[in-house]
């Protein structure tokens, strides 16, 4: 850097503070100074936060998917009975109304409006 870009200072730190940063700058090949300049420029919560950010959008594209998975599934399993309860709406033609057959006919019937009524939210 140019020597009219640079603006010399004095800072007192606690010495164990002092030690984190002189054990840091070894560390990244840097001077202590370095080490304060590189810190000062990347604000640690900043990163910290993008981290926590980034884990968060990662689980809830887990999740997400797990949840579109199990949905998908769910609705397997509403088709599936939807066509066996079809079957037996077919089989049970030729109940004669007023039995008990005719009651449970209805209700099988009834059960595929809900079925078909619950797909318009699909």
């Amino acid at each position: 850097m140019p020597a009219d870009t640079i603006t010399k200072t004095s800072v007192r730190l606690p010495k164990t503070l002092h030690a984190e940063l002189e054990k840091a700058a070894e560390a990244a090949g840097l001077t202590v100074n370095g080490e304060m300049v590189y810190r000062l420029q990347h604000d640690p919560r900043g990163e910290s936060a993008r981290a926590v950010l980034a884990e968060i959008e990662k689980r809830d594209e887990a999740i997400t998917n797990s949840l579109r998975k199990q949905n998908a599934a769910l609705w397997g399993v509403i088709d599936r009975a939807d066509g066996v309860l079809e079957h037996v709406v077919a089989a049970m033609a030729q109940v004669k109304p007023g039995t008990d057959a005719a009651a449970l006919k209805r209700e099988v019937e009834f059960s595929r409006e809900l079925i078909n009524a619950i797909r318009a939210h699909r």
